[in-house]
């Protein structure tokens, strides 16, 4: 799938692709949603469509919340907390949680997701900048903007010169 736009890529765009990534730039997460190609740096991988979030989020099924933002504060590795540890060490309970849920993590490329599980079934959106996503095996992600002035999400085709959508708009 190629997305060639000359206006900024819809939420509702997501519909019917897959998650095929997730990772991390510093505490921002990032998702690639599609097809994977290469960078064109030749470095890393990008998907069809990317979002970048760094508002408050949180990963759920039908019953709990699997894991969210503030888990990558928490040292969730074996015995008690190594001195001077910080989330880029690895072993945050959000590093586990999201092991779990896509498997091992490539310490580059971030969780491949291969499941179907991760189908876009469906986006809703409010006018505050909310963002639930749906995924077809029941999983959900909920983004919710908690600052008025600072960017919480961004939604763009990768190598493209493309607008952005952003919220809140620049």
């Amino acid at each position: 799938m190629t997305l060639e736009m000359a206006q900024a890529p819809e939420l509702g765009d997501l519909r019917g692709i897959r998650l095929s990534v997730v990772r991390r730039a510093a505490d921002m997460l990032v998702l690639h949603f599609g097809s994977i190609k290469p960078h064109w740096s030749g470095r890393g991988t990008v998907g069809d469509m990317a979002l970048h979030v760094q508002c408050p989020w949180r990963l759920q099924d039908s019953s709990r919340v699997l894991t969210g933002k503030e888990d990558l504060h928490d040292f969730a590795g074996g015995g008690a907390e190594p001195e001077g540890w910080d989330y880029e060490q690895g072993s945050s309970r959000q590093d586990l949680a999201l092991d779990r849920i896509f498997g091992d993590r490539d310490p580059v490329l971030g969780w491949s997701v291969s499941s179907d599980k991760f189908l876009v079934k469906s986006v809703d959106a409010s006018p505050f900048g909310d963002i639930d996503i749906t995924f077809s095996g029941g999983c959900r992600l909920q983004v919710f903007p908690v600052a008025t002035v600072l960017e919480s999400w961004r939604l763009f085709i990768p190598d493209s010169d493309g607008p952005h959508l952003v919220f809140p708009a620049e």
